[in-house]
């Protein structure tokens, strides 16, 4: 077994989710300084977002064929190239919107490879009994660099000229390939599947609707993930000034950590806060952070009550992350992990794509307000389905007696 090349793994997740989270920031704000409208800065999200629908079931059958590690180190060179493009466009002054678009897909497209690829090393870099502790380490680093330094550090190098914020994403996710360089060995699954590509991605698809608890959590992330995906997008419209709430572009990136502190936080918290309240209560949490977090713009403009629900989004985010990796990992079978985790990944996150595009319509006829309004609602109706079906009885079952991978429960 390969244990001792989790730290490696670890460095270049490292360097992946801070390339992630200065895109968080730095597309929308270029697009704020180069859109004509601001249902088009919404459609930076949109485009990076598409992605979700359209690869991640022939991303997850790539994942089980073939070397997860070289996917990876191909996945952030890709990412660089695409920054330097993106820079090279800015820097001639062209500001072709197209040219925004085009890169936030393919940045879109990396990120789903990075993510389903290292998810997919994990189980073989770490032992069994290991899985929620290294979860805990990697979700943890992904909140503190995805929203914690990203955004604040993206915020100030697009205050400095967007040629200098692309140049540096694509530095950072050429770091995140050089820490796979160091990496040795194949990491391809055990059993690889011999069907074509479409009834290996059907497989994938059937294990997941069958095995009724992973559907059950798949589709309340296809609302919660639909409900983020439209206040991120909306968010930067909303609080940079000319809006509402009147933060400088910094500003917004120190807003937007909040998110990250909560999220680390809540990653490292939740090994103890399971073993202390239980899985489902864990999840719970997520589901009642969230909605308050989503809906609380819709209530004031006081950045200081934003900041604090967000927050608190972010701590039910990270306790979620750690739990729902760690199970899905203990759950299904190697060979069939890329395929099932991409297909969770479509239902649970194609809806950010659509959610995105509805809160550009509602931002063009209604103003921004209604779509936090609308998020709050939507994620808090979940709580109906959520208590009836997440139940600590099944949870009970789903980690005492493995799934059979032709027959899940």
């Amino acid at each position: 077994m390969r244990y001792h090349q989790f730290p490696k793994l670890w460095a270049a997740t490292a360097a992946s989710n801070l390339g992630d989270g200065l895109v968080i920031v730095c597309l929308p704000l270029i697009a704020l300084q180069i859109a004509p409208s601001p249902g088009l800065v919404v459609g930076v999200g949109w485009a990076q977002t598409m992605p979700q629908l359209l690869c991640t079931l022939i991303i997850g059958v790539l994942v089980d064929r073939a070397d997860r590690r070289q996917l990876m180190l191909v996945a952030n060179i890709a990412r660089a190239i695409a920054c330097g493009v993106l820079a090279l466009s800015l820097f001639h002054f062209a500001h072709p919107l197209v040219v925004l678009y085009t890169i936030a897909f393919l940045l879109g497209v990396g990120e789903i490879v990075s993510d389903l690829a290292g998810a997919a090393m994990l189980p073989t870099v770490v032992e069994p009994d290991r899985l929620t502790w290294a979860n805990s380490r990697l979700k943890g680093t992904e909140s503190a660099l995805n929203e914690f330094v990203g955004p604040p550090l993206g915020g100030a190098l697009v205050a400095v000229g967007g040629v200098v914020a692309m140049s540096s994403i694509g530095g950072v996710y050429l770091l995140a390939a050089g820490a796979l360089l160091l990496m040795r060995g194949q990491f391809r699954p055990v059993e690889r599947p011999t069907a074509k590509i479409w009834p290996s991605i059907a497989e994938g698809l059937r294990y997941l609707w069958r095995h009724k608890f992973l559907r059950d959590l798949a589709i309340m992330v296809c609302v919660m993930a639909g409900a983020w995906a439209a206040w991120l997008a909306v968010l930067v419209i909303h609080v940079v000034e000319p809006g509402p709430v009147g933060l400088s572009t910094t500003g917004f990136g120190i807003l937007l950590s909040t998110l990250a502190v909560g999220g680390v936080l809540g990653a490292l918290a939740a090994d103890r806060v399971q073993r202390v309240l239980g899985t489902r209560n864990v999840l719970l949490t997520d589901v009642i952070t969230t909605t308050v977090m989503l809906g609380m713009p819709a209530l004031t403009v006081n950045v200081w009550i934003i900041g604090a629900t967000t927050f608190l989004g972010g701590f039910g985010s990270g306790m979620w992350n750690v739990t729902v990796a760690a199970l899905r990992q203990r759950i299904v079978p190697d060979e069939l992990l890329g395929r099932v985790s991409a297909a969770g990944r479509l239902i649970g996150l194609g809806s950010r794509p659509v959610a995105i595009a509805g809160a550009a319509v509602i931002v063009e006829t209604v103003g921004t307000t209604w779509v936090f309004a609308v998020a709050g609602m939507l994620c808090a109706a979940l709580l109906v389905p959520f208590l009836s079906t997440i139940t600590p009885s099944a949870i009970d079952r789903l980690t005492t007696v493995p799934a059979s991978p032709k027959t899940p429960s």
